[in-house]
């Protein structure tokens, strides 16, 4: 696999994604490669004898400080992605029928109706379900 400046390069259809999502660093959630979490210190009894964990981001053995510290950063990165995406947040113009305008999210579910009309977007506005 080759890397590029910024980054690995995956060949297409490499992964499925329950592959990519094991692929994954459970700390930080980086791919494996990209992943700068170390690995666990901790001392654990293998086979009956004292070892170390090594597993890399390992979240068994994560200090509950460090745990909630960890939860905490997260929370306020998606606080900020969330403020991000109310920021993008768009009008349509009125519904043809009823003059009503809604407001189209992100995290939409489709496209908005209103009276037998479809938003389909800055470029055709309203149309009319069957004339498309």
């Amino acid at each position: 696999m080759s890397r590029s400046i910024m980054s690995w390069i995956y060949p297409a259809g490499c992964f499925s994604l329950p592959e990519i999502k094991e692929n994954r660093c459970p700390l930080c959630g980086n791919f494996r490669a990209d992943c700068t979490c170390t690995d666990c210190p901790h001392p654990v009894l293998v086979d009956g004898k004292e070892g170390i964990c090594g597993v890399h981001g390992c979240l068994e053995h994560l200090l509950d400080r460090e745990l909630a510290a960890r939860i905490e950063t997260l929370e306020g990165q998606l606080a900020g992605l969330r403020e991000e995406a109310k920021r993008r947040a768009r009008t349509t113009p009125p519904c043809p029928v009823c003059g009503e305008v809604q407001v189209l999210e992100i995290y939409d579910d489709g496209p908005c109706s209103c009276h037998g009309h479809f938003y389909a977007g800055e470029k055709y506005g309203w149309i009319r379900k069957e004339s498309y």
